[in-house]
Order: structure tokens, then C-alpha cells, then sequence
């Protein structure tokens, strides 16, 4: 939406999976979604990224996509807090499953199909955000509950960490709506 607003170019669209950097760097095996509404803008992200270790699968859903690519960060933040608490798979487990029944919720209230949480920019973005420490989100919400302020945390890691305005916005918005 905001690219469409800001650019003259109104063909776009968006990409989103369990794309940890670290892990494609090292050309380990990997897939993303692309979405648009514009079928040769799908067609030129795939020529573009497809690789035989890279695999870049179509989607219209545009909506989904992106709210699966947000939403899952701060759940990731969530997931590093048990991750330092110590919690196990069974807890681990939970949060996933419940956390993907919100963003299906949330995404469907936005206009998204449900069906696109299901795929790689849903539940394989979710599960690879929230395992892995490679995730910033997750490290933000390990360091958090080892008692560290967000604004430490946050001048540590160096980078941005989406999950910390996402969940403000996403607080504020649903209770509003």
C-alpha cells in the first residue's frame, strides 16, 4: 500500500518465508513467497531469485503475505523468552500453534486469505523466526527476559528488530478495532 502510494510504479509486490539471511548466504536450501496482483511481477521475482538451492513459489495474496511476514516477529520475541526461561517443545509447541491461529484470525480481519498462513510466508516464516537465534526478534526476547532493557537489547544487536514496533502497533490497532 505504501509503495503504491509513494512511487509511480503501481505494479508491486511483496515477498516473505523462512528466509534466515545467515542460512542463504551459505546457499543452504531455501524457499520464499512472492505475492502481487500482477502476474508478470511474479514472474520476474521468480526469474529473478530462483535458483536450484532457492525456490520461489507464486501467490495473489498480497495481504497474507505481508501480515504473515509481520506478524510472526512478535511471536519470535515470545519464543525467545521461553527459549531463556527454559522452557521446552511442549510450551514451544503452544506458543506456535496459538500464534498461528492469531495471525490467521488478524490476517483474515485485514482481508487476507487464511489459506496463505498455512504456506511459507505463515507457518514456515513462524517456525523459522521463532527456533532459530539467528532471528532478531528472538534474540530481543531471550536478552529481555534475562532482565536486560529493550533499549539495551536493542543498541546490542545493532539491527533492526521489527517484532518491537510491530507489537505496539498491532496492540494498538486491535484495540481499536
Amino acid at each position: 500500500t505504501v509503495l503504491r502510494e509513494e512511487l509511480p510504479v503501481k505494479r508491486v509486490g511483496a515477498i516473505s518465508g523462512p528466509n534466515l539471511a545467515g542460512e542463504i548466504a551459505k546457499n543452504e536450501p531455501a524457499a520464499t513467497v512472492i505475492a502481487s496482483e500482477f502476474d508478470d511481477v511474479i514472474r520476474a521475482g521468480e526469474a529473478l531469485m530462483n535458483t536450484p538451492r532457492f525456490r520461489v513459489y507464486a501467490s495473489h495474496d498480497v495481504i497474507g503475505v505481508e501480515w504473515g511476514g509481520t506478524l510472526k516477529n512478535i511471536f519470535a520475541i515470545a519464543s525467545g523468552i521461553l527459549e531463556s526461561m527454559g522452557f521446552g517443545w511442549n510450551t514451544r509447541s503452544l506458543l506456535l500453534s496459538r500464534a498461528l491461529a492469531e495471525m490467521v484470525r488478524f490476517g483474515v480481519a485485514m482481508g487476507a486469505n487464511p489459506e496463505t498462513f498455512l504456506g511459507l510466508s505463515g507457518i514456515g516464516d513462524l517456525i523459522a523466526t521463532c527456533s532459530s537465534n539467528q532471528s532478531r526478534n528472538f534474540r530481543v526476547g531471550y536478552h529481555l527476559a534475562k532482565g536486560e532493557s529493550l533499549e539495551t537489547v536493542l543498541a546490542e544487536l545493532g539491527q533492526v528488530a521489527e517484532g518491537v514496533r510491530t507489537t505496539r502497533i498491532v496492540y494498538e490497532f486491535a484495540k481499536t478495532r
